[in-house]
């Protein structure tokens, strides 16, 4: 009857052992995965810094675009000037 108990003890001890095995397993899994509105976040805070980027590269693409208008049109004044300039003499010259 002693020998029956034992292994009887031993074999509730090894299930409790499984079991426990089995939960710590378990909450692992679960804590790898998030939960719904903690992977909404994630994902949220992962698609904030993704358009803060396109953002950034955007305002930089406009900044050049309008560098470069400007200095377009600087050219076609400075072409102006000097073709003014060059009616001003030649008017000049025929007054003379």
């Amino acid at each position: 009857m002693k020998k029956f108990l034992k292994i009887v003890s031993i074999a509730a001890l090894m299930s409790a052992m499984t079991n426990n095995v089995f939960a710590q397993e378990q909450t692992k899994k679960d804590e790898d995965k998030p939960g719904f509105f903690k992977q909404a976040f994630i994902d949220m805070k992962e698609s904030a810094k993704r358009q803060r980027e396109i953002d950034k590269a955007n305002f930089k693409a406009q900044k050049l675009e309008t560098k470069a208008f400007y200095q377009e049109q600087m050219q076609k004044a400075k072409a102006r000037q000097e073709a003014a300039k060059e009616r001003i003499e030649k008017a000049k010259s025929k007054k003379k």
